[in-house]
């Protein structure tokens, strides 16, 4: 390959490079400040309380299968 053609292959590839970055990254801008959490959503992912009702297991516990 000559001079001209080396450089133009590189000023492609920089060309190209940079294009891609800055297309990710207006992607990733854009989806930061588009993106939300739905009240839906927010309430299933809420966490369980890990406290055990004692009296619902009792009452399990009495009844009785026929």
């Amino acid at each position: 390959m000559s001079k001209d053609a080396d450089r133009d292959v590189l000023l492609l590839s920089l060309f190209t490079f940079l294009t891609v970055t800055l297309w990710i990254f207006f992607e990733l801008a854009k989806t930061v400040k588009t993106t939300t959490v739905s009240s839906v959503v927010r309430q299933i992912i809420t966490p369980f309380s890990p406290k055990i009702d004692t009296d619902i297991l009792t009452s399990i516990e009495r009844r009785t299968s026929y």
